[in-house]
């Protein structure tokens, strides 16, 4: 059976959804408004860098995280670290070392999924399809 996902959320994306942020691009709040469910995917280094922030206080909830989280993990499908996805990762010409952005991008490159991120490093690279 053919995956059925398109979308893949950068972290923020992922974050500012789950609070209903009003800094979620409108292009990308859009298409999340109307994009069926079986079609949105996060990373699984999306779940370790909302806890990262979360830890150091670069982020807050208004209500406890798990709960905040969960129900919007209710909404999209975890894709894991695969072998080729770790050894795409670091070889992408990406202008930094960010290893969650990497992750993250080289997920949405090899499931061929357009990423919701506003990341100008990802989104000037033209490694994958972007929308914001």
């Amino acid at each position: 059976m053919k995956s059925r996902l398109k979308y893949l959320l950068d972290t923020h994306a992922f974050l500012w959804a789950a609070t209903d942020e009003d800094r979620l691009g409108g292009a990308a709040a859009r298409l999340l408004a109307v994009t069926p469910y079986e079609q949105l995917a996060i990373s699984d280094v999306t779940l370790q860098e909302a806890g990262l922030l979360w830890h150091l206080g670069r982020i807050a909830f208004a209500g406890v995280p798990e709960r905040i989280l969960a129900q919007l993990l209710d909404h999209v499908q975890v894709l894991p670290i695969t072998l080729p996805i770790a050894l795409a990762a670091p070889g992408l010409p990406l202008p930094h070392g960010d290893q969650f952005d990497r992750v993250i991008t080289a997920t949405a490159k090899l499931h061929r999924l357009t990423l919701l991120t506003k990341d100008a490093n990802i989104t000037d690279s033209g490694i994958v399809p972007t929308l914001w």
